[in-house]
Formats: C-alpha cells, sequence, structure tokens
C-alpha cells in the first residue's frame, strides 16, 4: 500500500492510501493538488481507495467502508468530507469557519455561510471576475494574535443548480476539464476562472454573508457587531473543541472587521458591489 498524498492544514495532517492505481492518483491530485503537504507532519488519519468492482472504488478506513462508486462528484464530497473531519477533530489552536474566500486587490474578503448559503456560487463569481481564489468551504483563524486566515484552498465544489451557473461563466474549451455528474453537482477547477493563485494568509478586510433570494435584487445590509458574531458562531466547524467554542475569537473579528450580508438572485452586479464596499469599509 502506497502513500500517495498527504493532505495538511492548519497544523493538522491526514494520509490518503492507494495501491498505485494510476486512476485513483490522477483523481486525487485533481483534488488535493494544492494542500499536498511535505509529508512531515504526523497524520491524525489515514484514507484508503481500492478497487472494487469494474470502474468502482471503495472509500475505507481502517478496513471499514465508507463510501463506493466511481470517482466522481459524490466520490469526492465523501471524501472532503471525511479529510476535513479528521483535520479539524482536534483542532484547539483557532476557529475554523465554514466560508468561501477570496483576495481582492490585495485584501482578503470572507464569505461565511451554511450550506445552501452561495458561499461556493459567490466565491466563483467573484474569482471569474478578477478576484483570487482562497477556498469556497473553509478558513483557519489561528488564535495566536497574527490576525491570519488560512485557507482550505479544494476546488469549486458545486451542487446542480449553481454547477450549471458557474459553468456558463467558463469558455467552451474549458469545459472538458471540470468533473461532473450528469443531474448532479460539479467540481471545478479554480484555475480555470482565475489561473492567478496565490495562497495568501492576509488578515480580512471584509466580512460578507451571502444570501440567496429567488427574485432578489442585490442589496447589501451594514450589520452590528453583534449580529455578525452570532452568524459567525452559526459557521464555526470546531465549536466543540474550545473552552469558549471561539466565542472570544469570533466576537473580536466581528467588532474589529466591517460585515455585510449581502442578497441576490442573480451575480450581476456584485463584484461592483463589492469593490465598493472595500472602497468605503
Amino acid at each position: 500500500m502506497q502513500i500517495y498524498h498527504q493532505v495538511e492544514f492548519a497544523g493538522a495532517a491526514v494520509v490518503l492510501r492507494h495501491e498505485g492505481d494510476a486512476a485513483v492518483a490522477a483523481y486525487l491530485d485533481f483534488l488535493f493538488a494544492d494542500l499536498c503537504g511535505s509529508g512531515e507532519k504526523e497524520s491524525t488519519a489515514a484514507l484508503e481507495i481500492v478497487p472494487h468492482d469494474e470502474h468502482l472504488y471503495l472509500l475505507r478506513e481502517e478496513e471499514k467502508p465508507l463510501f463506493c462508486g466511481r470517482l466522481g462528484v459524490q466520490f469526492a464530497a465523501v471524501l472532503f468530507d471525511r479529510v476535513i473531519f479528521h483535520l479539524l477533530n482536534s483542532q484547539r489552536d483557532g476557529v475554523a469557519l465554514h466560508a468561501g474566500a477570496v483576495s481582492w486587490q490585495g485584501r482578503t474578503v470572507l464569505l461565511p455561510g451554511q450550506s445552501g448559503s452561495g458561499k461556493s456560487s459567490v466565491t466563483a463569481c467573484l474569482c471569474a471576475n478578477g478576484a483570487a481564489y482562497l477556498s469556497d468551504e473553509l478558513i483557519f483563524l489561528p488564535d495566536d494574535g497574527s490576525g491570519e486566515v488560512i485557507a482550505f484552498p479544494r476546488p469549486l465544489c458545486l451542487k446542480a443548480g449553481s454547477a450549471a451557473v458557474v459553468r456558463a461563466l467558463l469558455p467552451t474549451e474549458r469545459q472538458a476539464d471540470i468533473l461532473a455528474e450528469e443531474g448532479g453537482g460539479a467540481v471545478i477547477p479554480h484555475r480555470l476562472l482565475n489561473p492567478d493563485f496565490h495562497l495568501r494568509r492576509d488578515p480580512p478586510s471584509l466580512l460578507l454573508f451571502p444570501r440567496y433570494q429567488a427574485d432578489a435584487a442585490l442589496t447589501a445590509e451594514k450589520l452590528p457587531g453583534a449580529r455578525a458574531s452570532s452568524l459567525l458562531m452559526g459557521c464555526d466547524v470546531n465549536a466543540r473543541n474550545l473552552p469558549d467554542h471561539g466565542f472570544r475569537q469570533l466576537t473580536q473579528l466581528a467588532r474589529t472587521v466591517p460585515a455585510w450580508q449581502v442578497s441576490y438572485s442573480s451575480f450581476a452586479g456584485f463584484a461592483e458591489m463589492l469593490a465598493g464596499l472595500l472602497e468605503n469599509r
């Protein structure tokens, strides 16, 4: 059994193993290329991908089956969930948030939100309009006074509805580079939207809480610190590991970084609105 990838994030590591299968190797590189570590960190867990049947693979942990299927979108969703679980399961050195993140003209914008809020699709839209990608799912705020944002730079993972919208932002010749399932979602390499990728760790300049509403006009509502803090707590991934559930750190973030809730039904004008919010922060 070969170790092909060691995924590292926020001081933790997870090992991914396979049997030298070229298809699995290419698949893992597609999903985790920007998270590949040096292999020097002690891993917290090991996951295995092994052939199961013709064109099917089994994801397992300590010989326990977790998922069986083709190396596609659904397999990626289960694999990402399990990797993230192990990366954060013992994390006590800061707060992990469900959040997209982009760098806009050198300033970091966080897009916290639960599943369905639109953080992945908004992140994709901003990247297609010049923002540099950081993450569509997860960021970590170390509790060391640095103010850094550590991003989890996986490919963009989109549900069926938003996947169709984001795919329309790409030229036809790049569609073949997308991992998609008919009638399902898609996994889109972020460099297809903007090849300018540098994994920055700058402190956040703006908190943008996206809220998708059908037929809604694009509006931005300035949030008081207490409201922003409450919304951030709802996105806290590792709260159970922290003595105060991350309250102190997130309250400080909400007090010092401008926060806006943005309602939208389409991406028209979104990038221009963001530029205005940053200009007038």
